[in-house]
C-alpha cells in the first residue's frame, strides 16, 4: 500500500553506506542557525540545518543536482521497502520491531489530527546515524474514530552531532527550542514559552529529520507534516482535508 505513494527509481546501485554518510562531530554551537532564535525570518533554501521555524517547509528540489535527486529517491525507495517488509502500517508489528506504540488517550471532544511519534528503544549505533531502513521513530496520523495510519518516519542525532545530508539541501535536519536542564533531554516549553524552574530556554543541541510517505520528492522531505500532500495520498481523513 505504501509503495504506490513513493517514487520508484531504477538503477540505484549506490551502496547504502555511501549514501547515508557519516554524522559529522560538532559542538552544540555549530547547530545554532544563522538567525536569532526568536526571528520571524526564513533561512535560504540551500541551508541544511536550523531551527524548525526558520527552515522553509519544502526543499528546493530544483537546486539539487541530478545525482542528489537520485540519492533522495534512493532513500525513499529503501525506506518504503523497509516499511513494507516490516509491515510498519500494522501497529502491533511496529511494536514487535521495537517501537513504542503506546500513545496518550484523546481528550473528550478533541477532533484534531495529530502526529504520533512511536520511538524505538535505544540501540547500538552502526556507522551512520541515518540508517534509512531503521528510523528512530515511526510517525502515525492519529485521527478521531480511525486506527493509526503510518505517514512518515523520523531520525534524530545525539547532542552535538550534525546530521549527514547525502541529498544536499533536499534532506534537511531541524532543531527545536527546548527547556534544558544540565545534560537531561530537552523538553517542550510550557504554555507561553516558559520553562520549569531549574531549566532554561535554548536551541536544542540535537537534530531531527522527517521523511513523509506522500508519493513525490518535494513533499516527502518537508520539515513539518505536509498536510495537502498527505490528504492527496489518502493518508488523512477527508474531514480533515477540507
Amino acid at each position: 500500500m505504501i509503495a504506490k505513494h513513493l517514487l520508484v527509481t531504477a538503477g540505484l546501485a549506490t551502496s547504502l553506506l555511501a549514501i547515508a554518510g557519516e554524522a559529522r562531530p560538532a559542538t552544540p554551537p555549530a547547530l545554532v542557525c544563522k538567525l536569532p532564535r526568536d526571528s520571524n525570518q526564513t533561512l535560504a533554501p540551500t541551508v541544511r540545518h536550523g531551527l524548525i521555524d526558520h527552515l522553509p517547509q519544502y526543499p528546493a528540489v530544483w537546486l539539487a543536482t541530478p545525482r542528489k535527486r537520485t540519492r533522495a529517491r534512493h532513500i525513499l525507495t529503501r525506506l518504503v521497502a523497509a516499511a513494507e517488509q516490516g509491515n510498519w502500517q500494522n501497529v502491533r508489528a511496529a511494536a514487535r520491531a521495537g517501537y513504542d506504540t503506546r500513545h496518550r488517550p484523546r481528550e473528550s471532544g478533541d477532533r484534531s489530527v495529530f502526529y504520533f511519534h512511536a520511538e524505538r528503544h535505544q540501540e547500538p549505533r552502526g556507522r551512520s546515524i541515518f540508517d534509512f531502513t531503521r528510523p528512530k521513530a515511526l510517525i502515525y496520523a492519529n485521527a478521531p474514530g480511525r486506527p493509526l495510519v503510518l505517514v512518515g518516519a523520523m531520525w534524530s542525532s545525539r547532542d552535538g552531532e550534525v546530521g549527514p545530508t547525502p541529498a544536499a539541501a533536499i534532506l534537511r535536519w531541524h532543531s527545536h527550542v527546548v527547556c534544558k536542564e544540565g545534560k537531561k533531554r530537552g523538553l517542550k516549553p510550557l504554555a507561553g514559552g516558559r520553562c520549569p524552574p531549574g531549566s532554561r530556554l535554548t536551541q536544542g543541541a540535537s537534530e531531527m529529520l522527517h521523511v513523509w510517505f506522500t508519493g513525490e520528492l518535494r513533499s516527502a522531505f518537508a520539515i513539518r507534516a505536509p498536510r495537502p500532500e498527505l490528504c492527496a495520498a489518502g493518508l488523512l481523513p477527508r474531514t480533515s482535508c477540507r
